[in-house]
């Protein structure tokens, strides 16, 4: 199966029901489940209170789906605190599991440091009964033609 995901236009300079409403909405968010309930200039903080995906007998959420969560939220708060028409991309991920992941999750998303070509951001999860299960850090590039957003096509037959 190949499918692209369509690119919903960033609020840049829009309220903050507007980026609620595009992080709900953008990437795979819609697919998997998220609910944004706060964002702003350098933070979000995005709840999961359902998956598709089967959990682990004991439960708790595979770690891996968590980590692909955490990456989803990495682009999500990057994108508040870069500049408009930019497309933060994943050059690090870290995590730490502290804890089997028991849903609802929430994920509380921080921009730690801007720089001119790298973003540095930190997600925090927490699980059910409200205590931290899993840390990731990373690491986001923002340099090159590549990073930025799509536009018009060339007209004179360049590829």
């Amino acid at each position: 199966m190949n499918h692209t995901v369509p690119w919903v236009p960033v609020p840049h300079g829009g309220t903050s029901e507007d980026w609620v409403r595009w992080a709900e909405s953008t990437g795979v968010s819609p697919q998997l489940g998220f609910e944004c309930l706060d964002i702003g200039p350098g933070r979000a903080r995005l709840r999961l209170t359902r998956s598709d995906w089967p959990l682990n007998p004991n439960g708790a959420v595979h770690g891996g789906l968590v980590t692909g969560w955490a990456d989803q939220c990495f682009g999500i708060v990057a994108m508040t605190a870069v500049q408009e028409g930019q497309l933060p991309a994943t050059a690090t991920l870290t995590g730490e599991f502290l804890r089997a992941a028991h849903p609802p999750l929430v994920f509380d998303c921080s921009v730690d440091r801007v720089g001119r070509t790298l973003v540095f951001v930190s997600v925090e999860v927490t699980g059910r009964d409200g205590r931290t299960v899993a840390r990731f850090r990373g690491t986001m590039a923002v340099d090159g033609s590549s990073r930025h957003l799509p536009g018009p096509l060339p007209t004179d037959g360049a590829s």
